[in-house]
C-alpha cells in the first residue's frame, strides 16, 4: 500500500468487489487498497455468495448486469443471509431506468453508483458503509451477547440452537447439547462474595470458549447455568472435548483483589441424538444428567445415550 489509510478507516475492514469486468475489478481492487481495505474479488454473483459465505465482508460492491447471478439476485441473498445488516451493499451499474434502481434497493442494495464509477465518490460510499456495519454489529453484539460473560445470551443462543437442530436434520447429521453447571456456586457468592462469583462465571466461559470446537455454541442459560451444542459425527470426541473443559475448569484459579483466591469445578450433563428428537427433547435429556452428575457427587460428566462410549474416570453414562 503506497498511501496511509485515511483517520476513521480500518485496516481489517473487507470489501468484496464483483463485476465481470477484469479491469473494473482491479481498478477498484487499487483504488481501496491504497487507502486501507483489504480487498476480496469475484467476477460473477455466484463465485461472490461463495466468497461472502465464507470471509467477513464489511462492504460489498457488485455489478447489476452478471452472468450467472446478477446484482439483484446477489443481494437478495446476502440480505437472506444477513438478518443483522452486517454487509453494506453497493450496486453499480450503467443502466439509468429508475424502475430497475428500485428493484435493487427492495433486493436489499443500501446504495446505488452510475457507471463509470468516480473512485473517490465510491470510496467515500465504502467510508460511510463501514460506519454503519460496525455501528449494526456493535448493537447485534450487545443484543446477542451475554453482557457479563461475553458468550451467546439465552435469546440468541436458543435461536442458534434451533438452526443447528434444522440443519443437523436436514442433513441426516447428529447434534449434541452439554449443560454445565458450576458447583456450589450460592456457597461461592456467600463465601467470596458476588463480584468474585462473577469473576468465576467469566473464568469459566472464557476457559469453555477456548475449547469449544469449530461449528459448535456456547450460551448462558441463566445463573451458573450455560450450555454448548456440538456436531457429533464422533460422539467419543465430543465427550473428550467436554471433559477437557471440566478437567481444565478444576485448575482455574479466580483471584481476589485482596489476594486470595479460590478454585472451582462443574458438572456436566450431555445428550447426542440423531433422529426426530425436538430442541425441548435434547434439552430436557441433557438436563437429566447434569441433574444425575450434581446428585452423583459433582465434577463429573453424566452421558445420556452414545452407545459404545467408554467409561472413563469420572465418566457416566446413564
Amino acid at each position: 500500500m503506497s498511501e496511509k489509510a485515511p483517520s476513521g478507516t480500518s485496516q481489517e475492514a473487507s470489501v468484496l468487489v464483483v463485476d465481470d469486468s477484469q479491469t473494473v475489478r482491479e481498478l477498484i481492487r487499487d483504488h481501496l487498497e491504497r487507502h486501507g481495505y483489504r480487498i476480496l474479488l469475484a467476477h460473477d454473483g455466484a463465485e461472490a455468495l461463495a466468497i461472502y459465505r465464507t470471509e467477513d465482508v464489511h462492504v460489498l460492491i457488485t455489478d447489476l448486469e452478471m452472468p450467472r447471478m446478477d446484482g439483484l439476485e446477489l443481494c437478495w441473498s446476502v440480505r437472506a443471509d444477513d438478518d443483522q445488516h452486517r454487509t453494506f451493499c453497493i450496486l453499480m451499474t450503467s443502466d439509468a431506468d429508475i424502475q430497475r434502481r428500485i428493484e435493487a434497493f427492495d433486493a436489499g442494495a443500501d446504495e446505488f453508483l452510475t457507471k463509470p464509477i468516480d473512485l473517490p465518490m465510491l470510496r467515500a460510499r465504502v467510508r460511510a458503509g463501514e460506519r454503519i456495519t460496525r455501528t449494526h454489529r456493535a448493537m447485534a453484539e450487545m443484543l446477542c451477547t451475554d453482557y457479563l460473560t461475553g458468550v451467546l445470551n439465552r435469546r440468541h443462543f436458543m435461536e442458534r440452537l434451533e438452526q443447528m437442530h434444522h440443519r443437523a436434520g436436514r442433513q441426516d447429521e447428529p447434534l449434541a447439547i452439554a449443560m454445565f453447571d458450576i458447583d456450589h456456586f450460592k456457597a461461592i457468592n456467600d463465601t467470596h462474595g458476588h463480584s468474585n462469583g462473577d469473576l468465576a462465571l467469566k473464568l469459566f466461559a472464557a476457559n469453555a470458549r477456548d475449547h469449544l470446537p469449530p461449528g459448535g455454541i456456547l450460551g448462558r442459560l441463566g445463573g451458573e447455568e450455560f450450555c454448548m451444542a456440538l456436531p457429533a459425527a464422533d460422539l467419543e470426541r465430543v465427550i473428550a472435548r467436554v471433559e477437557e473443559v471440566r478437567r481444565s475448569t478444576a485448575g482455574l484459579l479466580a483471584e481476589r483483589p485482596d489476594g486470595h483466591s479460590f478454585s472451582f469445578t462443574v458438572s456436566v450433563g450431555v445428550c447426542a441424538a440423531q433422529g426426530a428428537e425436538s430442541v425441548a427433547d435434547l434439552l430436557a435429556k441433557a438436563d437429566e444428567s447434569l441433574y444425575f452428575a450434581k446428585r452423583s457427587g459433582r465434577n463429573r460428566t453424566v452421558v445420556c445415550g452414545g452407545d459404545g462410549v467408554v467409561i472413563k474416570a469420572r465418566f457416566y453414562v446413564m
